[in-house]
């Protein structure tokens, strides 16, 4: 059995399952199975339990504030950016950055390039792409009269 096969089969997807309040709902008579994660992922009890006790304790702008609420919450968006950093093993944790969702980020990666761009240049995309990750690419194309393949 290869690697893979052998790590998925240790998993105990109905233990991994109960971290999910969402899916403890049946829907026409059926558990619950929610595929669309990509449009928006299910998140876990722990995350949130940590999304309620910020709104609930520490929500305030980052780095906009120097009083206590804002002081906590720029920690703790920093304390993220590094433990995001070292997992991907990133230089820094200055190449980390948060966007609400792909959707957004992939407008910023398109808007970033838009200025190294020009007529001729050609942006590949598959065909099995998301709608989020063709519209981005297809209006820098129109923009600067690259050809999207």
């Amino acid at each position: 059995m290869n690697q893979m096969v052998e790590n998925i089969a240790t998993y105990d997807v109905e233990k991994i399952r109960q971290d999910f309040p969402v899916l403890n709902q049946q829907i026409r008579g059926k558990q619950l199975v929610y595929l669309d994660n990509a449009a928006t992922s299910q998140k876990p009890t722990s995350v949130i339990n940590s999304i309620v006790d910020y709104y609930q304790n520490d929500n305030a702008n980052i780095h906009r504030g120097v009083h206590t609420l804002s002081e906590r919450a720029t920690l703790s968006y920093e304390n993220a950016r590094k433990t995001v950093q070292a997992f991907l093993n990133a230089e820094s944790e200055k190449e980390i950055v948060f966007t609400r969702g792909a959707t957004e980020a992939i407008n910023l990666v398109a808007n970033a390039f838009a200025e190294k761009i020009s007529a001729g240049d050609e942006v590949l995309i598959t065909a099995m792409e998301h709608h989020s990750n063709i519209v981005p690419w297809q209006m820098l194309c129109k923009k600067t009269g690259a050809e999207l393949k």
